[in-house]
């Protein structure tokens, strides 16, 4: 991403601006371009490829190698910093700022790719509120960097006839370890399963095509429909890095080794030059930018084009006056400075970590807002299956008065956790049975790459859930939208397989209907919407939006609820008006504690209904 050799190719500056163009329009609008995150590995063939071109010249010494890159990394991404921080104190609820900070801390050591293959999966909701998310690749490319230099040094004085077979090996093996690691979410960010992209490059720099004019031209063509096909067929839903990494990489590869094809001269295209120009200005501004005017105004797209268009504007002043000089004038002591630089973004971090995120910049309101986010059900790490965990029936959670023996089972997905704890707050002399697993639906036979375990977790419910005469009612809960992309009328023709038979077994069944899910996280758009003097009951969806989303499992449910005469509840009954569906009302406060789960307050208010809509069978 932030490679560069003396001269440079056209061609490769405009290969760089198709790939910065491409992560940018996918972070702006992803059903636009579903593949342009993988314009970050088009970088990383680019940097393998010069990096080795520079490494491999008679006269290079380490340490200049090292402090062209302090020279070509450091201005920029220090002035980037410097905003974020600066906007983060001014926009940021505090728990925002605080995880901020630990970013920026490990962003400085460029280790922020570990820090945030423990936070989050680069493609959940969750992610969009991380300002500093997108430097996960430059931390992977200076890992790359410190080590890649000295095995490919000590190789070539040592063993140089076996020079490019070692690469070899070490790029099938990287891509081995990224096509079946243990955990897939963790090898996004990577460096040794994401290495096999850098030494794709590296290896170009070995090959020699000796073929005819129209042989190239048509390899370089091949190229471009490679790297074209992968930004429109390439999804957040494949397994990534690993096999579908190949694509975009051999296709950048292509292009690096034809250099004079008609691929070649489609992407030295002006345009494309110049956005190779800045990509690496660009790459480092658009981010932090349309993270914070989704904060500030909600996932509309006007305020996410302005600041799309303000990245542009802040690159071409950051290449113009921060990257080009400091790569012409040559400072002195840019190590020295390089430290300081680095010491005094630490202190930075630790002083705002420290202080909590600084609480007292909002007032009481706000900061009871941003609180929601850690307003869930406390038992959610004991009770609660994640990803492949299985429990015994009988160890599962119950809720309701001391000793109780459970009546009523919340089975379900996440979406169950906190309505279990709210109805066995609210009907304690029924006591409930919470069932629930990540990305589980009470759909017996249905199958999830994510959760492996959720087919043998469902038969082993369902088959206690019959047998258990003290269970007199079931409700099943999963929130829909989560397998929309997935296969939905599978889940579905699952769950009214369970309902039927849990029906037949004497169960009395209660189907909830979809839950409102949002792609924002509603404790900091409230919290915000009170701080800039907005009206906080406007933060949500419009009625007709959630109808529209929800229409194909609405229609189904009511199908089948009708057909087989089940108890149904509507959480749009409770969480909607006519016009709106809103995340905060103000006699219970926040009722999401992030954009796809009601909070315990909205949990509560969604039990409710069960008294008043569908009362169980000793709660009449």
């Amino acid at each position: 991403m932030t490679a560069d050799a003396q001269p440079k190719r056209a061609d490769i500056q405009g290969l760089r601006g198709v790939a910065v163009l491409a992560v940018v329009l996918f972070h702006l609008n992803p059903s636009a371009l579903p593949g342009g995150f993988a314009g970050v590995d088009i970088f990383f063939v680019i940097s393998g490829y010069l990096i080795t071109q520079i490494l491999l010249k008679d006269d290079l010494r380490l340490r200049d190698f090292y402090v062209r890159r302090v020279r070509r990394l450091f201005p920029a991404l220090y002035a980037v910093l410097a905003f974020t921080l600066g906007a983060g104190l001014l926009i940021l609820p505090p728990a925002l700022l605080s995880e901020l900070v630990y970013t920026q801390f490990f962003t400085t050591l460029f280790l922020s790719n570990f820090a945030f293959a423990r936070l989050t999966d680069y493609f959940d909701s969750g992610a969009g509120l991380k300002p500093l998310l997108h430097t996960w690749s430059l931390a992977v490319e200076e890992q790359f960097y410190l080590i890649y230099p000295v095995i490919l040094l000590a190789v070539r004085r040592f063993a140089a006839r076996f020079l490019w077979p070692i690469i070899g090996l070490l790029a099938l093996l990287s891509l081995a370890a990224a096509q079946w690691s243990a955990r897939p979410e963790a090898a996004f960010y990577l460096p040794t399963t994401r290495a096999f992209e850098l030494l794709i490059g590296a290896l170009c720099v070995a090959i020699r095509l000796d073929l005819s004019v129209a042989m190239k031209r048509a390899l370089s063509l091949a190229g471009i429909g490679l790297i074209v096909l992968s930004l429109i067929c390439l999804n957040d839903r494949l397994p990534f890095p690993g096999l579908w990494a190949l694509p975009p990489c051999l296709g950048a590869a292509l292009l690096l080794v034809t250099r004079d094809g008609w691929g070649n001269r489609l992407i030295s295209a002006p345009p494309l030059v110049w956005s190779g120009d800045i990509s690496y200005s660009l790459y480092l501004w658009h981010w932090p930018l349309l993270v914070f005017a989704r904060l500030l105004f909600g996932d509309a797209l006007w305020p996410s084009l302005a600041a799309a268009i303000l990245a542009f504007g802040l690159a071409v002043l950051s290449w113009r006056y921060i990257e080009q000089p400091f790569l012409a004038r040559r400072p002195r002591r840019p190590l020295a400075m390089a430290g300081g630089a680095i010491a005094v973004s630490i202190a930075a971090a630790l002083l705002v970590f420290n202080a909590k995120g600084l609480p007292q910049r909002f007032n009481t309101a706000e900061r009871a807002a941003f609180a929601a986010a850690d307003d869930y059900n406390p038992d959610r790490k004991r009770c609660h299956l994640a990803r492949e965990a299985r429990v015994a029936y009988a160890d599962t959670c119950v809720y309701g008065a001391p000793g109780v023996a459970p009546s009523v089972a919340v089975w379900g997905d996440s979406e169950g956790v906190e309505l279990a704890r709210a109805l066995g707050t609210r009907l304690p002399e029924l006591g409930v049975r919470q069932i629930t697993a990540s990305a589980c639906p009470p759909s017996i036979g249905y199958t999830i790459a994510y959760n492996p375990a959720c087919r043998a977790h469902n038969a082993d419910m369902l088959l206690h859930l019959m047998h258990d005469r003290r269970i007199e009612t079931v409700v099943l809960t999963a929130n829909y939208h989560r397998y929309a992309d997935e296969n939905l009328p599978a889940v579905l023709g699952g769950l009214e397989l369970n309902a039927l038979d849990l029906s037949r077994a004497g169960k009395r069944v209660v189907i909830v209907y979809p839950v409102p899910v949002y792609d924002f996280d509603p404790p900091s758009q409230v919290g915000l919407a009170m701080h800039l003097g907005r009206d906080p009951r406007a933060v949500g969806m419009s009625r007709a939006q959630f109808d529209r989303d929800n229409a194909q499992v609405i229609a189904q449910l009511d199908r089948f609820v009708s057909a087989h005469n089940l108890a149904a509840i509507r959480p749009s009954d409770s969480l909607c008006d006519a016009a709106r569906c809103r995340v905060y009302g103000p006699d219970d406060g926040v009722l999401y504690f992030n954009g796809q789960h009601l909070s315990m307050a909205g949990a509560k208010r969604l039990a409710t209904l069960f008294t008043s809509q569908a009362p169980f069978p000793r709660g009449e």
